[in-house]
């Protein structure tokens, strides 16, 4: 039922339990897991201040540290779980990448930490796992 799970990873510590609940589903329903985590553009200040780098550094950088982000959540990871890391430089925000990479996928479940905002901030923004909910066409988990 489920062979693909997605699990989105961000620096926030609702990651790794994601990461950790998405993989023992994952091990007990003896599926694959892809952690996936997008790097965000870097703002305009950020950009400027690239001019003064090589290019590409701040992307490499950035990337690089995606990877790191990756490997840590994949520590939570039960043992023998046939997994994948992705790391991907976003051309959109998070939530339309999560979207898109699991249609490309063709993932079966997304698992995603949600993260708790305020009510001031929930109407204006929204977060990343509300966005994938009303925007995915297959069942996502929220851990928090």
């Amino acid at each position: 039922m489920f062979d693909t799970l997605l699990i989105a990873i961000d620096e926030d510590s609702h990651a790794h339990t994601a990461a950790q609940i998405g993989g023992r589903l994952a091990q007990d329903l003896q599926g694959d897991v892809i952690l996936f985590h997008v790097v965000p553009p870097p703002p305009t200040y950020a950009l400027q201040a690239g001019f003064y780098l090589p290019p590409g550094e701040l992307r490499k950088a950035a990337t690089e540290y995606g990877k790191e982000l990756l490997q840590e959540a994949a520590k939570h990871l039960p043992e023998g779980v046939p997994s994948r890391l992705v790391v991907k430089y976003g051309e959109h925000s998070a939530w339309r990448e999560i979207v898109q990479m699991a249609e490309r996928e063709l993932a079966d479940l997304i698992v995603i930490g949600a993260h708790s905002q305020g009510t001031l901030t929930r109407p204006t923004l929204g977060s990343t796992a509300e966005k994938v909910s009303r925007h995915v066409k297959v069942p996502i988990l929220l851990v928090r």
